[in-house]
């Protein structure tokens, strides 16, 4: 504690925020309650400085480095939808993300022919900036990158063989490649993606719905490498060895020279490292004074890998991981207690999901309820089955590709009706506790109602501490209900319109387009990889990290594809009680996604129109267009008027000149407004000068993408507001907007 905790403080404060340096105070508190000696407290203090001045010296910026014209590729690659992303070096041993698009079938294939991972590139290279997070609860590329220690974004525009690259992490890295097209080849497709992220780590090829039932039965540990898989696999090595008749020195040194190398192919995660240091010191010969204690290599495993890499400190893999560890060697107390490998099992499941749920509420804002029992079952399956099995069957497609076979044709069934039970299990109620990213002080609760728990079950006073945590859990879980006011988000989702409105205490909950086609930040002519993911990637993060599960409705103003191409998206992951999309409608190909969704799911789909509507409380909410049965363009777009008080906004989908003209006619009276939503992202054939006087909002919102094809927002429209002195902003320059009303006042705020 007395030097590891010194590291990991100064190497959060010196990539992070000084703040950071506050992690050292439990080793302060420990040494002031032992009274250690002056000598223990000065050697804090060296460490202290010297890891800080260490870390500070070796994160110090430098200035952007020229484009390259030669690239040597990393092992973290990846191929979808015509796209290759990944990381590469430069000949002075810069790292950069890349991205090219091949601009043939052709093209990709002699790309995978000659290999990537471990190969040299001649380029012709433009830099490309990163786009800045969509709001505070989205991916934030910068971040990202300063953390992989990238020095920027490059987009080739040509890329041609240059060889392999030179060097031995370049030759583990063509082995890495190379045994993940044996994997593809040789092990059937339905468990291809599992072998591939359980033996090299590589888990792209992983279904997303595997993904996600893996995610909320809380077993995504059991498909990442982790000091499990590095445990049974040193164990089978080693009984096989010793059983072949080597020497246990041999295997001994055998295993210290094997684990280095199996932690680069298996793509060097902060976990696989952990696991191996550990391993690597547990396998040392032992002293006079016999083997050191875990904690010890423990943390000079930490200690290490913070040398080598201290910004892996922010990224949730490294904190949940080495939490984990630090939590079950520090509750040995609790272990003894087991009664029975049932038991003993229960209990480091508790004690792992317990100890990470801060980290897991703070990055992911929901923990699993269910990983309690499906840990339980799953973790001997997979340690006992799983995992040997696709370690055997590896070793047979060399050695004896048709027993291989044979097996592979008991196997798969197997493994298949394993997968249908866990997608079962997964869909399970209850299965997930979603309380959204607490704020400070309630992490903080958090964080030591957790410390609290497990003192008090140290202490055999379980009663009190499942009491105490599920106390502040409550506490953290009703924190969004007790917030007065309503709030409008308009959520930056780029080239798209989607807009969630809270009303107060949590009483209701209203979701308005959800964004679709064209990506955040996407330049003239470049369309994002797959067409979709905005639902995925930027609205079911802000819903779930503001610890929404559930919308009362979700409006689809019409079925144009960056307003509604996320909903089904948006739908897997949240529950809409009911959805409203415009007259005539339905059957637009738009929407075969969403109804499609919506069917399986038993939600009701109502088409509405000009004069309906409902009241929550004292807020009105009100449809204004549009007024035909038959949907014919953006003018019938579902236009909503949301009022409360003297608060009103005007939510007007892509509605254009046309329809402006006959909303002033009939529904004047409820004009002007506080907040519009400018219809159609700012386009010229929208915002009327008629409709912007009529209108004259306190604000206007423009829905659009950064440097969008478009040219939205338009510089007549702009200036047309400017004229007529109405303030504006844009997604595009603000990120995601939030507005709350709340006795008569109005506060905006930016969401990033």
């Amino acid at each position: 504690m007395y030097l590891a905790l010194p590291v990991l403080a100064s190497a959060a404060a010196s990539t992070g925020s000084p703040i950071f340096m506050a992690l050292i105070l439990p080793a302060v508190i420990a040494a002031a309650m032992k009274r250690e000696p002056l000598p223990v407290w000065m050697a804090m203090l060296a460490v202290t400085a010297g890891a800080y001045a260490w870390f500070s010296t070796v994160e110090k910026p430098a200035a952007r480095p020229d484009i390259p014209e030669e690239i040597r590729w990393t092992d973290k690659v990846s191929v979808a939808d015509g796209v290759l992303k990944g990381f590469a070096a430069d000949s002075a041993g810069n790292r950069w993300y890349v991205t090219y698009r091949f601009r043939s079938e052709e093209e990709r294939n002699l790309f995978l022919r000659h290999g990537v991972a471990g190969h040299r590139y001649h380029i012709l290279a433009e830099l490309e900036e990163p786009d800045p997070p969509a709001h505070t609860y989205a991916f934030d590329m910068g971040a990202w990158l300063q953390a992989e220690k990238a020095a920027g974004i490059l987009r080739l525009q040509e890329a041609g063989y240059a060889g392999p690259a030179p060097g031995m992490p370049a030759i583990i890295r063509r082995w890495r490649e190379a045994l993940g097209g044996h994997i593809r080849k040789q092990f059937p497709p339905s468990v291809s993606a599992e072998a591939q992220a359980l033996i090299i780590g590589e888990r792209s090829a992983t279904d997303p719905d595997d993904e996600r039932a893996y995610r909320r039965l809380g077993i995504t540990h059991l498909f990442a490498i982790s000091g499990l898989h590095v445990g049974i696999l040193i164990f089978l090595l080693r009984e096989i060895l010793l059983r072949l008749g080597i020497r246990t020195n041999v295997v001994r040194v055998g295993l210290i020279l094997f684990l280095p190398v199996y932690a680069m192919l298996a793509g060097g995660a902060p976990p696989v490292w952990r696991a191996v240091l550990i391993s690597l010191m547990l396998l040392m010969p032992e002293s006079k004074s016999g083997k050191p204690r875990l904690d010890l290599l423990f943390s000079a495993g930490m200690i290490l890998f913070l040398l080598i890499d201290p910004h892996a400190v922010s990224k949730p893999g490294f904190q949940m991981s080495y939490l984990a560890a630090f939590a079950l060697i520090h509750s040995s107390s609790i272990l003894s207690t087991a009664r029975s490998a049932l038991h003993q099992a229960w209990l480091v499941t508790v004690i792992c999901q317990v100890a990470v749920t801060p980290v897991l509420l703070y990055h992911f804002f929901e923990t699993s309820l269910s990983s309690f029992a499906a840990n339980l079952l799953f973790v001997p399956v997979f340690s006992v089955v799983v995992l040997p099995a696709n370690l055997v069957l590896l070793l047979l497609t060399f050695l004896a590709p048709g027993l291989a076979g044979w097996l592979f044709s008991l196997y798969v069934p197997l493994r298949e009706l394993l997968g249908e039970l866990i997608l079962l299990f997964a869909e399970l109620p209850f299965s997930v506790w979603t309380p959204g990213r607490p704020g400070l002080p309630a992490l903080l609760l958090l964080i030591c109602a957790t410390v609290l728990f497990f003192l008090l079950v140290e202490a055999r006073k379980n009663r009190s501490a499942c009491a105490v945590l599920v106390s502040v859990c409550l506490i953290v879980h009703a924190g969004p209900y007790l917030t007065p006011g309503i709030r409008v988000h308009f959520i930056d989702v780029g080239q798209g319109d989607s807009a969630l409105i809270e009303l107060p205490f949590r009483q209701g909950v209203i979701l308005i387009d959800t964004g679709g086609r064209l990506g955040f930040g996407e330049e003239e002519g470049k369309e994002q990889s797959g067409g979709s993911g905005v639902g995925e990637r930027v609205v079911v993060p802000f819903l779930k990290g503001r610890g929404i599960t559930k919308v009362d409705k979700l409006i689809l103003t019409h079925p144009d594809a960056d307003h509604a191409e996320g909903a089904a998206e948006v739908m897997r992951e949240i529950r809409a009680k009911e959805i409203h999309i415009g007259p005539g409608t339905y059957r637009e190909e738009g929407y075969a996604d969403v109804i499609r969704a919506a069917r399986q799911a038993g939600i009701p789909v109502r088409e509405v129109m000009e004069g309906t509507g409902w009241t929550d409380g004292n807020i009105t909410f009100r449809y204004l267009s549009p007024y035909e049965m038959e949907y014919r363009g953006n003018n019938d777009s579902l236009v909503l008027h949301l009022e409360q008080h003297d608060f009103s906004v005007l939510f007007t989908g892509d509605l254009e000149e046309e329809g402006e003209a006959r909303l002033i006619a009939k529904y004047g009276a409820l004009l002007p407004v506080t907040v519009l939503k400018a219809g159609h992202h700012g386009s010229r054939t929208s915002s009327s000068a008629a409709f912007v006087d009529a209108a004259s909002p306190g604000i206007t919102i423009f829905s659009a993408g950064r440097r969008n094809r478009y040219g939205h927002p338009h510089p007549e429209v702009t200036e047309r507001f400017r004229q007529a002195g109405l303030p504006a902003v844009s997604t595009a320059e603000q990120g995601t907007i939030t507005f709350i009303y709340h006795k008569g006042r109005v506060i905006q705020s930016d969401s990033r």
